[in-house]
């Protein structure tokens, strides 16, 4: 059985607000500007391969995201308007970056 906090039931990209919202089948609304997706994206070139060769994104500040894709079951690869475009965030990863939930 899935485990409900990483099951989302629906994403609504809020394009004025720049805000993407996801409702998890939890309960739970998770609520990410469009400047934090791009700052978290979870890519190898954003990212690194490991924590030393992470990369500080900055200047995002008011960013739109042109395209969200679906990628399987497990995922949404999210198109930004600077043309980025390689990350996939998991439904795993999307709840770990949850502002009101972060524990980092």
């Amino acid at each position: 059985m899935a485990d409900k906090r990483t099951q989302p039931l629906e994403i609504r990209p809020l394009m004025v607000s720049k805000v993407m919202e996801v409702d998890w089948a939890d309960g739970h609304t998770s609520r990410y500007t469009f400047e934090q997706l791009r700052v978290d994206c979870p890519c190898a070139d954003c990212k690194g391969h490991s924590p030393d060769q992470a990369k500080v994104i900055t200047g995002k500040e008011g960013i739109g995201i042109t395209n969200i894709e679906p990628v399987g079951n497990y995922a949404v690869k999210l198109d930004f308007e600077d043309g980025h475009n390689t990350g996939i965030f998991s439904w795993d990863y999307l709840r770990r970056i949850d502002p009101e939930e972060r524990q980092d």
